[in-house]
């Protein structure tokens, strides 16, 4: 910017500050009504008090249509608690930061939004509504479906090499005891191998039943134990696990079901074993651990490598999406689709790691028992 740039904006913050009440007021508006976001005001019961131009083309109503109506009648029929709890905030003086939700256009269509809302306060101190700026992130949630499809697709297809790679050994071991068994002279003998095949039969099963369970999961929450997916998925990865020299050291505490996706729960913590069993090429100790947390109420799991580690400045990127360090072999997307399904539930993830002495990387989850990410966990700043 160069000397008179600063000079005429010095010039045009002078006089802006000079200016009367009124032309502050009317500069003020002008700035809402040219804004991108929508911009709406509220008093305590949720009747709408004004309305910018960009709110009008965001949900296609006029001014003069909308104000006097409750802010209600732009949420979904199934999501109308959340006025409730928004106004119950607002009235304790709370301020509610970028809430992502669904809301309702004239025309009866739903779309994404993020929401900001303020309490609005008056000359004397008291709060007597709420301003609300709302930003469409339709297509940003868009993008994210599309990149989350891409990662189960790519989840979908390592479980697959690896279910594939299960299953070819004890299907070997298999046609080799029905061999031994039909050339067999003694019918003890022929019926101890039968008995051995129809045990690795029983495994093939139980990997298969394991997978379809992940293939087939509609996404609806049902009670899940996580010792179960976990072991589940250390089970689809033994094979490869076996061949890298990798131990698992698994503690499980005692715990209630989590009401949640067990496919979601399934791919949560594939990705994880996973990038584990990568970042131990030479062998090493996966330990998992799974125990309950009062405060609050929820699970803690972590799920801990004894790997080469990440270094520190690469720490800060791991949940960015296509941020990867294993080159080609990577998608990057892994660690970014974990973390939006676990905060999906509510929940949060971290990584912690170390390069030195093959300390490895530790993730951390934890998820609450008290349900999903609904208006009762609207951040609160």
């Amino acid at each position: 910017m160069g000397t008179n740039d600063q000079t005429d904006l010095s010039l045009k913050y002078e006089a802006t500050a000079a200016a009367t009440p009124e032309r502050r007021q009317a500069l003020l508006a002008a700035i809402v009504d040219s804004t991108d976001d929508a911009i709406v005001s509220k008093d305590l019961n949720g009747v709408i008090l004004t309305w910018n131009d960009a709110a009008a083309q965001m949900f296609g109503y006029s001014a003069q249509e909308i104000i006097g109506r409750n802010v209600r009648c732009l949420i979904p029929e199934e999501l109308q608690h959340e006025e409730e709890t928004i106004l119950s905030k607002i009235r304790s003086g709370k301020r509610i930061s970028h809430y992502e939700t669904l809301r309702v256009r004239k025309n009866g269509e739903k779309f994404d939004v993020s929401i900001t809302i303020s309490p609005l306060i008056d000359s004397e101190g008291r709060i007597i509504g709420a301003s609300k700026i709302a930003r469409e992130i339709t297509e940003r949630k868009r993008i994210e479906k599309q990149l989350m499809d891409s990662e189960k697709l790519a989840a979908t297809g390592r479980m697959a090499a690896t279910v594939a790679h299960e299953i070819n050994n004890p299907l070997d071991a298999v046609l080799n005891l029905i061999y031994l068994a039909r050339t067999s002279g003694s019918l003890t003998e022929a019926r101890s191998h039968l008995s051995t095949a129809e045990t690795e039969l029983e495994r093939v099963a139980h990997i298969a039943r394991q997978t379809l369970g992940y293939y087939r999961d509609d996404g609806t929450p049902t009670p899940v134990v996580l010792q179960d997916v976990i072991q589940h998925v250390l089970t689809v990865y033994q094979g490869k696990l076996t061949s890298a020299d990798i131990a698992t050291d698994c503690r499980f505490d005692d715990h209630p079901a989590l009401l949640a996706s067990r496919g979601e729960m399934m791919q949560i913590f594939s990705n994880i074993v996973a990038n584990a069993i990568d970042a131990m090429p030479q062998g090493g100790v996966l330990r998992v651990q799974t125990r309950r947390s009062f405060s609050p109420d929820g699970i803690e799991i972590q799920l801990a490598d004894s790997g080469s580690g990440i270094r520190k400045d690469n720490l800060p990127k791991v949940f960015e999406p296509f941020f990867t360090t294993k080159g080609n072999m990577g998608t990057g997307i892994g660690l970014w689709v974990v973390k939006q399904l676990v905060e999906k539930r509510g929940g949060h993830v971290g990584v912690t790691s170390n390069t030195n002495s093959r300390s490895g990387t530790t993730v951390s989850i934890f998820f609450p028992f008290s349900g999903s990410a609904t208006a009762e966990h609207i951040a609160v700043n």
